[in-house]
């Protein structure tokens, strides 16, 4: 079996590199320091592999790797046997690759591999063959308990459907015979909900930009700037759009139409990956308008430069304004505002305005309108009360 350098042509100038061209510059034969071979695999494919530095010893080894194919090719050997051998991480890997070409953003990705990672580390697995599904639920409830740092089921539903979705991409992919946990449920999450977040009243957002708009108050960071009139704009998109901060971000001056009274954000910054066309609200359109017309702008121009989503920008400045309009985060029920709150706001806004459930469910840009009804949706005594002396 026959073994041989790779050999590459590199230009020098004297002794030092130089590139093809220039004067004085010539030409010499490079040979890489390790031997190859052509291995004919168990499929019957052929494979180059790098061997060893010593031409004897690759010879050898060379001979023992085909010995390995042949014998696999005789005893049946398959792929998914083959994918079994390799380690896991070189599966997680090629599963990043694949989030990243379905278009998820890089956030939803970085989150969704550490989490897979976290787990796959807490429960020892190196191959395939090492998942376990009771171990991975015993990891979960062990993380739910933990006397530091205890996850909320809701944590910990996240965490399972990450696993899963990796273990149904290696059986979709032929990686793996099955898919491993396929069976593994989710944990009702109401009954252990760390962080509740409430919707704001009409009289809190009142108050809210009133008190932010008559501040004065401009916050500054190194490479952003947030003046009151700013931070009003962006309150009231959240409030009369129900958009999620990083959608906000993505915002440009060519997203919003004043003749259509249109906004648009584009599928790449959704959560859903759907293009969004939403109506504007003439409160917001008097913003926006004025907003546009006082600060000429290219139409690729972003409302909000200053918005990087990894800074969490829109919630530190957003907590600041509440206390400084005297609205308590934390109400008597233990519920929080923060700034996805508004997209609370919002779908509340729509129920206690006597909006049809399907299109609130529309407007949130939900799969499902149990999550717009039963999550979104909070309707206190006095909005039911109209309901009741409705009867006749």
């Amino acid at each position: 079996m026959n073994v041989w350098k790779k050999q590459s042509v590199k230009w020098f100038k004297g002794e030092k590199r130089s590139k093809k061209g220039v004067k004085g510059a010539e030409p010499q034969t490079l040979f890489s320091k390790r031997w190859y071979g052509t291995l004919k695999t168990y499929d019957q494919k052929k494979k180059q592999v790098p061997l060893t530095e010593d031409k004897d010893t690759s010879e050898d080894l060379l001979k023992t790797l085909q010995r390995t194919e042949d014998e696999r090719r005789v005893n049946g050997f398959t792929k998914i046997q083959e994918q079994r051998e390799k380690p896991i991480l070189e599966h997680l890997d090629e599963f990043r690759t694949s989030l990243e070409s379905r278009n998820n953003t890089p956030a939803h990705i970085k989150l969704t591999i550490s989490r897979i990672t976290a787990l796959l580390t807490e429960t020892a697995v190196k191959k395939i063959d090492d998942l376990d599904g009771n171990k991975i639920l015993n990891t979960l409830a062990k993380w739910r308990t933990r006397k530091k740092k205890a996850i909320s089921v809701g944590s910990s539903n996240h965490y399972l459907v990450a696993i899963k979705g990796f273990t149904r991409w290696l059986w979709t992919e032929k990686r793996a015979s099955e898919d491993v946990f396929c069976n593994l449920k989710k944990l009702n999450s109401q009954t252990d909900r760390r962080r509740v977040r409430r919707a704001m009243t009409d009289d809190e957002v009142v108050k809210l930009l009133w008190v932010t708009s008559e501040s004065g108050k401009t916050y500054r960071g190194a490479e952003w700037r947030l003046r009151p009139s700013d931070r009003v704009l962006l309150y009231s998109i959240a409030i009369y759009t129900g958009l999620r901060s990083i959608e906000i971000a993505s915002l440009t001056v060519s997203s919003i139409d004043l003749e259509t009274k249109t906004l648009c954000v584009e599928a790449s910054n959704t959560k859903n990956r759907k293009k969004a066309l939403l109506p504007i609200h003439p409160v917001l359109f008097v913003l926006l308008k004025s907003f546009i017309d006082g600060d000429p702008q290219t139409p690729h121009s972003l409302l909000f430069p200053c918005l990087n989503p990894l800074h969490r920008i829109p919630g530190k400045v957003f907590s600041r304004d509440l206390k400084r309009a005297g609205i308590a985060i934390r109400d008597d029920q233990d519920r929080v505002l923060d700034f996805h709150s508004l997209r609370y706001t919002f779908i509340t806004s729509l129920a206690r305005a006597g909006v049809h459930p399907g299109k609130a469910q529309r407007l949130a840009r939900h799969s499902d309108i149990n999550l717009t009804m039963g999550v979104y949706t909070q309707l206190d005594v006095d909005d039911l009360r109209g309901a009741v002396d409705s009867i006749r």
